[in-house]
């Protein structure tokens, strides 16, 4: 097969057309083969394939701020990767089959790190990551039948992948602003620049599955076990060798423009942001540094992380009558990722507790019932009820957290360690702005100290911290020197990721090959681990003071011994709870007379506990609400219709309805928890498209402007008068119709080809996304991307044309 697709049948792939850019190149090819057959007759067979994927994508960055919108780009974003299998099949005896497989997987890519994993969408070139990833997995699988009602199944596999992530070149984006710069950001702004991180991570999974299905009467019983053994080594090298968050030229106009801010106490601004110098020039808000050599030792005395999981089950699927059958079963599991060998030292007292300084303890206890019912409640077998109800665990996923806790309560100068800016105390005389003891933080308001004077003492700055670790008496624990803890601590209780699930559902065959089906679902999950979930329980940030008090000294903040602090002292909380309601419905035509369609549609709610804008470090369930992933309502109508001339026409409709909205000034803290971007007073979090419109927005906006506007938030911060926009939006719906045109020819008694079109998106719908919420910015809610063209649905309207071809 192949298949392809460039930029001459695409749609402009911009929110605006780029005159320096009318016709951004873009190209997709994918090319591969499948082959199999005996080796040997009804003994043994192979099956192989390969697939190759060479595409050259753009994706545009559109900085809505004025300041900044002339760098607005379109860059390429290439990616080009390889897929390869191999399987062989054999019998070995009327009792015992065996097959084995290969699979690799290569890829080389650079683009926005929230393409790759995380990060903005819309973050400027030299903030993206150059990546490149193989993974190999081996699994041998022996099906023997062990009596007439017995059957055993066992498959070993070993998965092992290397993946690699670090700052782009010259090669990669030419003259690109930024590029070798460290992270910059500017939030209100929407400007993201330069890349601080490098990442090395490689990881291997041994895994064994073995299950037996037993037979026996009215029941079908089926237990067994599921073991793994990963080893994982990850080298993260981030805040190298720093990353700062500047304020935007807006709020330093707004300070500029105070009545008690005296002309020669006035911020200088450039005259045009141009360069990364211009930047520079901009006033530091706060920092994160990283001092010391990625990796760290593990339980193990070595570098490479290792720990079991295990889940035992059994099940029993019995058939009370011909038209009823009951599931029931039992499952438990064991997670071996977290530390379970380190203890806290006394510093930590105030925030665990006395009895919370031990290591982190094992979840004995994650046991996991479920139970099901069928019912056929007439005998034509036309209509079948079913339910079901269980809960459900998952593994922690937090390694790279792990790690870190491993260099806080460990020596110090071993493993990486990102220190904030409000841990560290200058010490070097003569800095405009920053005088001897000041901590590197200047969240409240603007200051005359900018980017370029950090950027000066940077060096001077790094050498100190790392001395500082090096020269530290090695018998403490790190976090008694850095008197932070960041990302985390884990406490001694840290419960699994769990969730309970109820469904409860009816098919019904309307008619010879009509099958329409609906449920209703509810599922509720705790203890989701947003954004790592992690919490500053040292409230470091707060007017309200901390839980460790915080070192008032240069002598106490030396001193291992001193019960101070120094920065937030994060801690693996993960309380967020979330809860998903769904009704479900499916009607479904199976092939006949030439044609198959299929359509769903899912009414839902999905809401919970959020981070982010509105979180409160005083009230973790308070922002309670939508979840930002909160679609009401999803349709997907799809089918096929057979013309004559072996002439195919399929096609896909997909719509979501609009997501929720929040609105928020940004860098105020009302409540004076310490963070910042607190929530339009009188809204909730993601009201907006939730109950909320245009009405209430412009109600509050008025109301905010007579009662806060010109005040001081809770950190003393200025709050500043909020101006709407002409036109703004609180989201965008999402729809698509691709369809596919195919003819197939035969060119000889063995060969078959196949002609395709395929285009996606046909009537170009925009499908944007990224609006700001930041009421503060020039950029509330106006879009800043699309959906992207790279896949296919839902980006810019594409065609592609491609070839099968089998024998």
């Amino acid at each position: 097969f192949y298949f392809f697709r460039d930029h001459t049948l695409a749609a402009y792939p911009a929110l605006q057309r780029d005159r320096n850019d009318p016709d951004p190149f873009f190209q997709r090819r994918q090319f591969g083969f499948a082959v199999g057959g005996p080796v040997r007759r009804d003994r043994v067979f192979y099956f192989g394939s390969w697939e190759r994927n060479d595409q050259r994508a753009v994706a545009a960055t559109t900085l809505r701020a004025p300041d900044f919108a002339h760098l607005s780009r379109i860059t390429a974003s290439p990616l080009s990767g390889d897929l390869l299998s191999v399987r062989l099949d054999a019998r070995i005896s009327n009792a015992h089959t065996i097959f084995v497989r290969h699979s690799h997987d290569g890829s080389r890519a650079f683009g926005p790190a929230a393409a790759i994993g995380a990060g903005s969408p819309n973050a400027y070139p030299s903030n993206w990551s150059r990546v490149a990833a193989r993974a190999d997995q081996s699994l041998v699988a022996l099906t023997s039948i062990l009596g007439p009602t017995l059957v055993n199944d066992l498959r070993l596999s070993s998965f092992v992948i290397r993946s690699s992530l670090d700052a782009p070149g010259e090669q990669d984006c030419a003259r690109c602003l930024g590029l070798g710069t460290p992270t910059i950001n500017i939030p209100q702004a929407g400007l993201v620049t330069g890349n601080s991180t490098a990442i090395d991570s490689l990881g291997r999974r041994f895994h064994l599955n073995d299950s037996i299905t037993w037979q026996r009467s009215a029941h079908r019983v089926r237990f067994g076990v599921n073991w793994e053994h990963h080893r994982e080594r990850n080298l993260v090298s981030s805040n190298e060798p720093v990353a700062m968050t500047l304020f935007s030229p807006d709020r330093v106009r707004a300070y500029n423009s105070r009545p008690g801010v005296l002309a020669e106490q006035t911020i200088p601004l450039p005259a045009t942001f141009l360069t990364i110098d211009d930047i520079l020039r901009l006033p530091v808000q706060t920092i994160t540094l990283g001092i010391g050599e990625a990796g760290v030792t593990q339980a193990n005395g070595g570098q490479v992380r290792s720990w079991n999981t295990l889940w035992l089950y059994a099940e029993d699927a019995w058939r009370l009558h011909d038209r009823v059958t009951v599931t029931y079963g039992l499952g438990w599991g064991f997670d071996g990722t977290l530390n379970h060998d380190l203890r806290k030292p006394t510093l930590l007292a105030p925030i665990l507790g006395v009895d919370g300084l031990g290591p982190t303890r094992n979840n004995w206890t994650n046991f996991s019932p479920v139970v099901g019912m069928a019912w056929t409640p007439s005998a034509n077998g036309k209509t079948v009820i079913r339910a079901g109800a269980g809960r459900f665990y998952r593994p922690h996923g937090l390694t790279s957290s792990l790690d870190a806790e491993r260099v806080a309560l460990g020596p110090p100068g071993r493993g990486r360690q990102n220190l904030l800016g409000s841990s560290i105390l200058n010490w070097l005389p003569g800095i405009a702005g920053l005088p001897i003891g000041a901590p590197l933080d200047f969240r409240s308001s603007p200051t005359i100290f900018t980017g370029a004077d950090l950027m000066a003492i940077l060096p001077a700055i790094r050498a100190g911290l790392a001395q500082t670790l090096a020269n530290a008496d090695p018998t403490v624990q790190q976090i008694q020197i850095t008197k932070q803890a960041f990302p985390a601590i884990f406490p001694v209780d840290v419960p699994n990721p769990s969730a309970r699930h109820v469904s409860l559902g009816v098919q019904r065959e309307l008619a010879r090959g009509l099958v329409l089906s609906a449920d209703v679902v509810y599922r509720r999950f705790v203890h989701v681990p947003q954004g790592g979930g992690a919490i500053d329980l040292n409230h470091f940030n707060s007017v309200r003071g901390t839980l460790v008090p915080q070192c008032r000294t240069a002598d106490q903040a030396n001193d291992p011994d001193a019960l101070c602090s120094r920065g937030p002292i994060n801690v693996q909380k993960s309380p967020y709870r979330f809860t998903y309601k769904g009704l479900i419905a499916r009607v479904e035509k199976r092939l006949s007379r030439g044609f198959q369609a299929l359509g769903s549609y899912a009414y839902s709610s999905n809401s919970g506990t959020n981070i982010g804008n509105g979180f409160n470090l005083d009230n973790w369930l308070q922002n309670s609400g939508p979840a930002a992933t909160d679609f009401r309502h999803v349709l997907n109508l799809g089918g096929v219709v057979r013309l004559p001339s072996r002439v195919d026409l399929g096609f896909n409709f997909s719509y979501s309805s609009v997501p929720p909205f929040s609105a928020y000034v940004g860098g105020i803290d009302f409540n004076g928890d310490g963070t910042m971007g607190d929530l339009l007073p009188g809204t909730t979090v993601n009201a907006f498209n939730r109950g909320m419109g245009r009405s209430d927005l412009e109600r509050l906006v008025a109301t905010f402007n007579e009662v806060h506007a010109g005040t001081n938030d809770a950190q003393g911060a200025a709050i500043p008068r909020l101006r709407l926009p002409a036109r703004y939006s609180f989201g965008d719906s999402f729809h698509a119709l691709d369809l596919r045109l195919s003819r197939s020819f035969r060119t000889g008694s063995r060969v078959r080809v196949s002609l395709i079109v395929e285009a996606f998106n046909l009537y170009n719908t925009p499908n944007l996304s990224g609006y700001s919420g930041d009421l503060t910015g020039t950029a509330f809610g106006q879009p800043t991307s699309r959906a992207t063209q790279v896949f296919g649905s839902g980006g810019p309207r594409a065609f592609q044309l491609a070839v099968r071809a089998g024998f």
